[in-house]
């Protein structure tokens, strides 16, 4: 498996149907919000001969802090570290272009299962949570604010 940048626009729609198969953390605003995203933000795809496992979708919030959008993995394959080698892939390039900083915004809602194993993966990782803003303006919900500081 490989990690480059997303260059096709099957590599787009597998990314969407990675998404879609995950109804638990992506609802129908949010598809629609990364479908844009997909096409206008940096993302990068986890491949095996031409097949999409996952995607991780980044955009600068100024010079020295880059944003993590979306980050997903076919549900099959969740567990066997793919997540973990595009956040890696995706922290040795922002190094290179002098980010410090690596940020995602993760639901804040403490009582909805399925974003526990999310908040702790970012945790297991290094990411401090920083802030809970409720509700986030553009999400309409409690919202928490995780960061990691990036090695040089």
């Amino acid at each position: 498996m490989m990690v480059k940048p997303l260059k096709t626009n099957t590599e787009r729609l597998a990314c969407l149907e990675i998404a879609r198969a995950l109804p638990e953390w992506f609802n129908e605003a949010g598809l629609k919000a990364m479908e844009r995203d997909l096409k206008s933000k940096t993302t990068f795809v986890a491949v095996e001969d031409n097949n999409v496992f996952g995607f991780i979708t980044v955009k600068p919030i100024n010079d020295k802090a880059l944003e993590i959008l979306w980050m997903a993995v076919r549900r099959e394959l969740r567990g066997k570290g793919i997540g973990t080698e595009m956040l890696r892939f995706v922290e040795r390039w922002a190094v290179e272009r002098s980010f410090e900083v690596l940020v995602v915004k993760t639901s804040g809602d403490l009582s909805y299962k399925p974003y526990d194993e999310t908040r702790r993966f970012y945790e297991r990782r290094g990411f401090v949570r920083v802030a809970l803003v409720d509700p986030y303006p553009e999400w309409g919900e409690a919202t928490l604010i995780y960061v990691r500081c990036l090695k040089r």
